[in-house]
């Protein structure tokens, strides 16, 4: 079970680690909008799935659903919010 925690640990931190090379790699808005939603997305999902096996606790597992609902819900939505300001300041 703890190589498990371990290996969802670890690629969650890998994802983000990820998310921050595109976010300083890409040229422009839109792809280094794309690289942070997506795999900071993903790898925060990894990172509470494997908090919550590790405590393995009924109130941990409902706060890591919140969160996780929460950042999949907000996340997209500032990412366009971010895109159509971006297109009005343009345009």
């Amino acid at each position: 079970m703890h190589i498990i925690i371990v290996f969802l640990i670890l690629l969650g931190a890998i994802f983000i680690l990820v998310a921050a090379i595109g976010l300083v790699r890409f040229n422009d808005l839109y792809s280094r909008m794309h690289s942070t939603t997506k795999a900071t997305s993903f790898g925060l999902l990894l990172l509470v799935v494997g908090v919550s096996m590790f405590f393995s606790l009924t109130t941990v597992w409902v706060k890591a659903i919140m969160v996780i609902v929460f950042i999949y819900l907000t996340a997209p939505l500032a990412a366009h919010s971010l895109a159509k300001s971006d297109e009005e300041k343009e345009g």
